[in-house]
């Protein structure tokens, strides 16, 4: 049933509408209301944990490649070292200069083939 405004002096009627009944919306509950807020932190959380996670790792590698290049560089400086080491060695031991040595130092001399003796132990 449409209500009706009666006209009066002259002034045609008008339709009124119906007044639209309100619903009543449910309560929402706790778990309802704080489920998005709570899985929108933990979100913002894991995003933040993984940049700083993120920027840990970029610092650990810069650490490590520095930490790296020391050492490579030690290891070439060793590596020169041990080079230089082993010409001396040679150098102090070769047979012609300990043979000098042994002559004028310790009056040693070179056997002849008839005074060297074999020995063999049994």
């Amino acid at each position: 049933m449409i209500p009706f405004s009666i006209p009066f002096k002259g002034r045609p009627a008008v339709k009124q509408k119906p007044k639209q009944q309100i619903k009543e919306l449910p309560m929402l509950e706790l778990g309802q209301l704080f489920a998005p807020l709570v899985s929108g932190f933990l979100l913002i959380a894991f995003v933040f944990i993984s940049a700083l996670a993120v920027i840990y790792t970029a610092y650990d590698y810069r650490r490590l490649f520095n930490q790296h290049q020391v050492l490579v560089r030690q290891s070439d400086e060793l590596r020169i070292e041990w080079g230089q080491l082993l010409l001396e060695q040679s150098a102090w031991g070769a047979n012609n200069r300990v043979e000098v040595l042994a002559e004028q130092r310790l009056g040693m001399k070179m056997p002849k083939p008839n005074e060297i003796r074999l020995a063999i132990d049994e």
